[in-house]
């Protein structure tokens, strides 16, 4: 079935995606170098741009398997991620560059994942299996909403925000990967049993404009959970060092 996004859902998916991009690049350019504010530009631009340039067209989907899984989505995960790693370890200056970045920021900027509504409204219109919207749409609406008070928690050092935000970026990743787990149909019949021993894709998820959602928005949320895990761990083994320090 080809799938029909209403065209509001399909502008505020094309819009919002370099508003992302943007986002996440001035967070994380706040005290880098130009150098790494140029290669970070490069770099999230350039992967959303191919996004939009490889995205299939929901006509694609016509007389195709169901069970056809896209291989732009593992291929833009993979490869995102691998660069990124690449890029971490072999310069320094983009290291200190996150590490710089301000923590609540990259927590805050995930205010985006409420978009998961549309997964939810995709699904009263019919277009959008309920075994993946409804996990889907819903987590990402809970991460989304509660990322500025986890953010700020942080930024007051309010009592208990750091273990609070560490358990909201573990429940982030794992929303994430239940989401993937449902679209791909990789999890669906391990979570959910009555749907059968072998569940179709949600096909649309793999055409424009929602394939820019497991090929952009889904990779670098996982990235930016890792970094604020990261974040969070070195400044507790920072304060612990402290600590110890003034005690002896």
């Amino acid at each position: 079935m080809i799938p029909v996004i209403p065209w509001p859902i399909t502008l505020t998916i094309v819009v919002l995606q370099p508003v992302i991009a943007f986002a996440v690049w001035r967070i994380l350019a706040t005290s880098a170098s130009k150098s790494v504010r140029a290669g970070l530009a490069i770099f999230l631009f350039g992967w959303l741009g191919l996004a939009f340039a490889l995205a299939p067209s929901p006509s694609s989907l016509a007389g195709r398997d169901p069970f056809y899984l896209t291989p732009l989505i593992p291929l833009f995960a993979g490869g995102s991620f691998t660069v990124a790693l690449v890029a971490f370890f072999v310069s320094p200056a983009l290291r200190q560059a996150t590490e710089a970045a301000p923590l609540p920021g990259l927590v805050a900027v995930q205010l985006y994942r409420a978009l998961g509504v549309l997964f939810i409204i995709l699904l009263a219109l019919g277009q959008l299996p309920a075994h993946f919207a409804q996990p889907a749409g819903w987590g990402d609406i809970f991460v989304g909403l509660t990322a500025p008070l986890v953010a700020l928690a942080l930024a007051r050092r309010v009592a208990g925000a750091r273990p609070l935000a560490v358990a909201w970026n573990v429940f982030g990743l794992l929303d994430l990967v239940v989401a993937v787990g449902m679209g791909t149909g990789i999890l669906a019949s391990v979570l959910m049993p009555e749907l059968g021993r072998r569940v179709p894709t949600v096909g649309p998820m793999g055409v424009f404009p929602l394939i820019l959602v497991p090929t952009f928005a889904v990779p670098l949320s996982f990235m930016l959970h890792l970094l604020a895990l990261l974040r969070l761990r070195h400044e507790a083994r920072s304060r612990a060092g402290v600590m110890a320090g003034t005690a002896a």
